[in-house]
């Protein structure tokens, strides 16, 4: 076989292009994985944001595990955790305020979930929220007390 030049430098040039291609396939598939991850934080969320609205610690509590079961090293998990511990559902809401200042920036790039707004909550100084559904608020800072007080944000 003789040797063909223009062969071997297309040769050459398929070896040099392919780690370029894995590491693109690669960089897809973490991608990816990064959207279905935050997307199954987010309902975990989701949950926890709802319990609350309807006044239901245990519940919280429990979507807070789960979250934290599914990814320890999420930003979100620490706050979960917390949530997880709370010994009354004043402190989860507290906890939930420093979730949602996690979540929300996380939401807003994935595009999945809808800014809500309270400006009585946490002491009168505001708190925001997630929710999936932007029918009506469900505030999850006063439960039953004030279950429909704020506004989504545009």
């Amino acid at each position: 076989m003789k040797f063909n030049p223009a062969l071997a430098l297309g040769l050459i040039g398929l070896a040099l292009a392919t780690p370029s291609v894995m590491a693109e396939d690669e960089h897809h598939h973490d991608k990816a994985s990064h959207e279905a991850h935050a997307d199954h934080m987010l309902e975990g969320y989701a949950v926890v944001s709802t319990a609350l609205y309807k006044d239901d610690l245990a519940a919280a509590q429990k979507a807070a595990t789960g979250m934290v079961k599914h990814d320890k090293d999420s930003a979100m998990a620490k706050h979960a955790q917390a949530i997880a511990d709370s010994k009354s559902i004043e402190d989860a809401r507290k906890h939930f305020k420093e979730l949602s200042d996690v979540a929300i920036p996380i939401a807003k790039k994935e595009k999945t979930m809808h800014v809500a707004h309270c400006p009585m909550a946490m002491n009168g100084e505001g708190a925001d929220w997630l929710q999936t559904s932007d029918k009506e608020i469900q505030n999850p800072y006063f439960g039953a007390k004030m279950a429909h007080c704020g506004k989504f944000m545009k």
